[in-house]
């Protein structure tokens, strides 16, 4: 073989072995590329399921805390709800110095509706309540609770003394001016309501406001139920009286 013949055979060696590793390192970044893509697809559609997943947990969470909060048979908000509202009201009270509302409702001479009528007609009477008292409120920020029993208790942020009484008497003569229907029961039933509403500050506590809107509640209640009483910021109380006969002598079955 010539040298001529020689060269020529290395360089179609070498030819071959270049366009072999031409091809591979192709092949090669081709399998990489398509390899990246499937990772991160597979990691996109894993961090999706782990979005949804996240999203789903969270969304059980704020469920399982609402119902923690609500109370269970008048679908309104619990004692441990309120305590908690108005903790963060009287901070917002206390913070932009505007007024902060509060009323307890208790329907009068409920345990003669259980008495008479048994237990299930006294929780559908708390439930028909409850859902005038919700329907009563004016304002987002409003709320109804209830706050034990018969017991009912609405906070009012920015509102006056003034507007709770309004609030709470609107309340008490739709309730005492339409008997409840409970099955083939009519309940003539009756409110009595305590109200306080003061600006927060710096000595300001819960069981300020908790207190005197008790009192108030205590007074209406002493002077003959189905009324509204208020008490001011030095916790002295006005009753708003009313002619009506409270509770229409009894519970009346049609």
């Amino acid at each position: 073989m010539n040298i001529i013949a020689f060269l020529w055979l290395i360089a179609g060696v070498l030819t071959g072995a270049l366009l072999i590793a031409i091809i591979t390192a192709w092949y090669w970044r081709r399998w990489q590329r398509q390899h990246t893509e499937q990772l991160e697809s597979r990691m996109q559609a894993q961090q999706l399921e782990l979005q949804i997943a996240l999203d789903e947990l969270a969304e059980k969470n704020r469920l399982l805390e609402q119902q923690n909060m609500l109370d269970s048979l008048s679908g309104i908000f619990n004692r441990a709800c309120f305590d908690k509202r108005l903790n963060n009201e009287l901070k917002r009270s206390r913070r932009e110095q505007t007024s902060l509302g509060l009323v307890f409702v208790d329907i009068d001479h409920f345990k003669k509706i259980n008495d008479t009528h048994g237990h299930l007609a006294g929780d559908a009477a708390i439930q028909q309540i409850a859902s005038v008292l919700a329907a009563s409120l004016k304002r987002s920020s409003d709320a109804v609770f209830r706050y034990g029993g018969e017991e009912f208790a609405l906070l009012l942020p920015g509102t006056s003394l003034a507007g709770c009484v309004e609030l709470a008497e609107h309340a008490r003569l739709k309730i005492s001016s339409t008997p409840l229907q409970i099955g083939s029961l009519s309940l003539n039933v009756t409110l009595s309501a305590g109200c306080y509403a003061a600006v927060a500050d710096a000595n300001s506590s819960s069981n300020e406001y908790i207190s005197a809107a008790d009192s108030a509640l205590y007074q209406a209640k002493h002077q003959g139920r189905n009324r509204t009483a208020s008490a001011s910021t030095s916790v002295s109380v006005s009753v708003s009286a009313n002619p009506t006969p409270i509770f229409k002598g009894s519970v009346n079955e049609s």
